[in-house]
């Protein structure tokens, strides 16, 4: 549950924030989990394997909604250069 919660986490920084924040978050969470095995709240692999696994899948949230991101950019109707022939008769005058 905590690791499809951080994979939308990570989407959603992904898309309003720059990579700092991602990285401050990764680092916050890589904290409590010292913090939870210093603390002696859980044992610390247990700790361990909560901390990484959350911090890969705001990763892999993050990587995700820089796609999304990517495939918005690209999106286009219109084509990108103009046909041969609507070129040649934008820079020919008009004859009478």
């Amino acid at each position: 549950m905590v690791v499809s919660l951080s994979l939308l986490f990570g989407i959603v920084v992904g898309l309003r924030f720059n990579v700092r924040a991602l990285f401050t978050l990764c680092l916050v969470v890589m904290l409590c989990g010292i913090g939870a095995a210093l603390g002696g709240l859980s044992a610390t692999s247990e700790a361990a394997l909560f901390a990484v696994s959350t911090t890969v899948a705001l990763q892999v949230g993050y990587f995700v909604s820089m796609v999304i991101g990517a495939m918005n950019l690209t999106e286009t109707h219109e084509p990108a250069v103009a046909p041969q022939a609507d070129r040649h008769e934008a820079l020919e005058p008009r004859r009478p």
